[in-house]
């Protein structure tokens, strides 16, 4: 070589060594950085899920505590007619009382009389 060519040759090396180096760097950085966002966004998509499963489930709970609240509306409905039902019974049943023992002792003395 030329002698005042290698200093130029060195300092070009040294150029291409720091480039080498600040690329290493970068592509390292980029790699964390890369890492880091995708601990986040697994973070992220673990609280979302978290805070959808609760809601699903506040949901779920509310659901089902308005069904059990509407089927204890439609037992005490149902409980209720049927009182009113057995009430009425009751009540027809002891207006034909009186006919019925006058009819059973019309039959037990009409029986007597004909024997």
């Amino acid at each position: 070589m030329i002698g005042g060519d290698e200093p130029m040759f060195v300092e070009e090396l040294t150029k291409i060594r720091d480039s080498e180096t600040k690329a290493d760097e970068i592509l390292k950085k980029a790699k964390l950085d890369a890492k880091q966002s995708l601990e986040a966004a697994r973070s992220e998509a673990v609280k979302l899920t978290d805070e959808a499963r609760a809601k699903g489930k506040s949901i779920y709970d509310a659901l089902v505590a308005e069904g059990e609240a509407e089927a204890d509306r439609q037992y005490e409905t149902f409980l209720e007619k049927t009182r009113d039902d057995c009430r009425v019974m009751k009540e027809s049943a002891k207006k034909r009382e009186d006919k019925v023992i006058d009819y059973i002792a019309e039959r037990i003395v009409g029986a007597s009389v004909d024997h």
